[in-house]
This record gives structure tokens, sequence and C-alpha cells, in this order.
């Protein structure tokens, strides 16, 4: 197989763009020779890269998990011409991750910190966004690993994952100056809440647990976010009940800042659980990417949870 960097590059700046002629253009050549590169390439692999017939273009399934490939060919060609000349650059490549917004502030340093070794941090990149576009990012080998919850698109090959824990979801609101609920399920008013946008995975889980539930309180929304941080800070200025992961208010309950809404002992319907994974692409990654995924696979063959 004959593969020059440029196609491999090529590849790189149209995936990101979407467009022919701005990624040529970005590349600095004409779009035809831009288009006939692209097709180089693909005759050289067998396969087809991209879509052509959707607008913008896609990466086909192959295309997809060809651009992890290419990516970390190329940045193992960089580390070793950087051997080659005696230059060091920056160290390792790093780990890149994507990661639910509420597990890049939480859980994923805590991940980071555990598997560095001898006190020298991981060196790694993280993009923080909506658990569905990280997701997108994963299928389409823009990171290496995807910390999320349990998604069933990713549960099955080309993907593998590790399971790192369970955490609930439980609905939490202010205390009142006793320390009891500011809110009760009983009261004459309605009780406000605090809700994740029904798109985002949380707001799929809350909306599965409310549908099960009997006999359930009038609710009135206050607010919609697909931000875990941003609705436990309005149930801790007491602007109504939210069902928030236990990693995200660990702190939060052992002091008395946010309580239960209602008993978890006679009301259990009213929590959920949620698993937490880590994803990657079943490609070859670069060799500090394979490393840590092997060691983290010990870790959770001896027992070891993040949560």
């Amino acid at each position: 197989m004959n593969l020059e960097t440029k196609w491999l590059e090529d590849f790189l700046a149209l995936a990101e763009l979407r467009n022919f002629s701005r990624a040529a253009q970005l590349r600095n050549v004409t779009q035809p020779a831009f288009s006939r590169r692209i097709r180089s390439l693909e005759q050289s692999l067998g396969v087809e890269l991209i879509d052509r017939a959707t607008t913008p273009l896609a990466l086909t399934p192959e295309g997809r998990l060809f651009h992890t490939t290419a990516r970390n060919l190329l940045r193992q060609m960089e580390d070793g011409l950087h051997q080659l000349k005696g230059q060091n650059g920056v160290g390792p490549q790093p780990l890149d991750f994507a990661a639910a917004h509420s597990l890049s502030v939480t859980l994923l340093p805590e991940l980071i910190q555990t598997m560095s070794n001898d006190g020298h941090v991981l060196r790694s990149r993280v993009e923080s966004i909506d658990v569905d576009l990280a997701v997108e990012a994963l299928q389409e080998g823009r990171c290496d690993f995807l910390l999320a919850f349990d998604i069933e698109a990713l549960m099955q090959p080309p993907f593998l994952c590790l399971s790192l824990g369970n955490t609930e979801l439980r609905p939490v609101c202010a205390p009142d100056a006793d320390g009891l609920p500011l809110f009760k399920p009983d009261q004459t008013e309605p009780v406000p809440i605090l809700g994740y946008s029904p798109a985002a995975f949380m707001g799929r889980q809350v909306n599965g647990l409310l549908r099960a539930i009997d006999d359930l309180p009038r609710f009135q929304p206050v607010m919609e976010s697909s931000l875990t941080n941003l609705l436990k800070v309005m149930a801790l200025n007491g602007s109504g009940i939210a069902w928030l992961p236990g990693y995200a208010i660990v702190d939060e309950l052992a002091s008395g800042q946010l309580v239960d809404f209602v008993d978890p002992e006679k009301h259990q319907e009213y929590w959920g659980s949620v698993e937490i994974k880590l994803y990657r692409n079943d490609v070859r990654l670069h060799a500090g990417a394979e490393r840590f995924w092997s060691s983290l696979r010990k870790r959770c063959q001896q027992g070891w949870s993040l949560t």
C-alpha cells in the first residue's frame, strides 16, 4: 500500500471542514487536484471514505474508522522525526478525551489523576461537550476516548468500552430553616422543577423516571438546561428541585446544602441509576493511548471503580 502523507493531511482537513472547496483552500491546492488526492487515498485503501451524496458531506463508516488511524499515523511520524533530530518536543502524544459536561469537571480529573504515574500527570486534551456531540466526536475519530454514560450506539462494533461504575440520579432541593426539603410532594402549590433538556441524555433518563411514578406531584417547569452544574446552582439557591447525578453533589449533600426531595426508603421509585463508561474505537490508537487503555482495563478487572 502506497500512502502519501499529504493525502492523510488532506483527508483530515476534509473530515473537519466537510467541504471540498474549503478544504482545498486550507491545503493550498486547487479543488480538482485536492479531489484527485482524496480519490487516490480511497483507491489505495480500497474503500470509500467520503459520502459525497450528503450535504454537507459526511464520512462513511470506513472513513470514521480511518480518521483515527490517519490522525495517529501522522502523530507517530511527527514523534519519530523529533527523535531522529534529537528533539523531545513537548513530550509524548496527549490522550484526547471527549466528555459529557458534568463528567469533565468531576470524574475525568479523578480518572486522569488515578492513571498518572509517579506523580507525573498524564498529558491530555479534553473537550467538554454535549453527550450526543461527544458520541459523534468518537464515531468520527476526533478523540481517543469518550467518558460518558450507557450509550446504546456505542455498545457494539466498532467500539469498545469499560464500565467505570454507577451513579445515582436523585431528586434534590435546598433545605428550609429546619433542614427539611424546601419543597414537598404534597404541597398545595405546584413543585418547581429544574429539568434537563428533553433531548439531552439526562433529560431522557429523568423523563423515563417520571413516567414510571404513579402518584406524581404537580410539577411546574421553571428552567430547562443540558448543564448539570447550572441546574445544581439553581437548586442550591432554592429555585426548585432537580434530578442530579450523585457524583456531582457529594459535597452539597454532605454539608446539607442540598437534601433529598423525598425519603429514599419510602420512595425509591424516584431514584434512577446511570452507568459511567469509557469508550474507544476498536482500531489501534497511538502507543500512549493503548498503554492507558490496557492499564485501566486491568484495574477494572480487579474491581476498581471511579464512583
